[in-house]
């Protein structure tokens, strides 16, 4: 079976309806899960942005209790098969579900959460995969709107947690609109796929509380030459484990979509 291996831990990802890539690992590195004890990754496929999210809190000597929900059967198993092999906590600790968000929080009983992530599916402006799996991971079709994602996540955030996110930019506007409403936006990240290139991501994080100015930052990923750059690096030195910039170059990010 095929893995994606990072420097702590390796992940299989063949039978999850989105492979790993560079949404995912935007969002997990961009995010700060350094202090979180409950952590919930919504829309989970193979569980990598919630172990990454988890090595974060590992190694600043937190132990979270982490949870993953995903409508998609074969990948909510596929993330329990990567749980079971994970070295960084023990099983008990890693918890998938198959459920949409909606449902997740209509239910959960367990407490608050103090990181909620989601790579949700709302790329509208991308052409659509052939494979019905593949769309309902990409593509929201009314299966999960903006406001179905802010309600469902207000109900189960801790008063004091976190909810990050990645959008394309357009929609980042348009969900940013919404969640101000009820939510402060603390971080903003645009990212550029290259220099020559418009922002095409963008990762935000909201926190209930008020008053607090949203920290705005910029990251390109690539050169003009192709190669990447110094700043998506050392951003991703925590997870990957490929030291030689050659092999870096071709396996550390499997889906640019750039």
């Amino acid at each position: 079976m095929p893995q994606f291996r990072f420097k702590h831990f390796a992940l299989s990802h063949d039978r999850s309806t989105m492979k790993i890539g560079t949404d995912a690992m935007l969002l997990a590195a961009l995010c700060d899960a350094s202090n979180a004890r409950r952590i919930l990754d919504v829309g989970c496929g193979c569980g990598v942005v919630a172990f990454c999210a988890a090595q974060q809190a590992v190694l600043n000597s937190v132990n979270p209790v982490v949870y993953g929900i995903d409508p998609d059967a074969d990948s909510v198993a596929e993330a329990r098969s990567n749980a079971c092999a994970y070295p960084l906590l023990p099983a008990e600790n890693l918890h998938f579900e198959q459920a949409t968000i909606q449902e997740f929080a209509q239910h959960w009983q367990g407490g608050t959460f103090d990181l909620i992530l989601s790579n949700p599916p709302f790329f509208h402006g991308d052409l659509k995969p052939d494979h019905p799996r593949h769309l309902q991971s990409r593509h929201g079709d009314g299966n999960l709107t903006f406001e179905e994602l802010l309600a469902s996540v207000l109900k189960i955030l801790a008063e004091e947690g976190r909810f990050s996110l990645i959008l394309p930019v357009r929609e980042g506007v348009a969900f940013d609109a919404l969640a101000r409403q009820s939510l402060t936006c603390v971080r903003r990240v645009v990212v550029r796929p290259t220099e020559r290139k418009p922002a095409h991501r963008v990762v935000l994080t909201y926190a209930r509380i008020a008053d607090c100015p949203c920290r705005e930052e910029h990251l390109t990923i690539r050169k003009a030459d192709n190669r990447y750059t110094e700043a998506y690096l050392r951003l991703m030195e925590g997870y990957s484990g490929i030291e030689n910039e050659e092999l870096k170059m071709k396996n550390w990010v499997l889906d640019l979509r750039l």
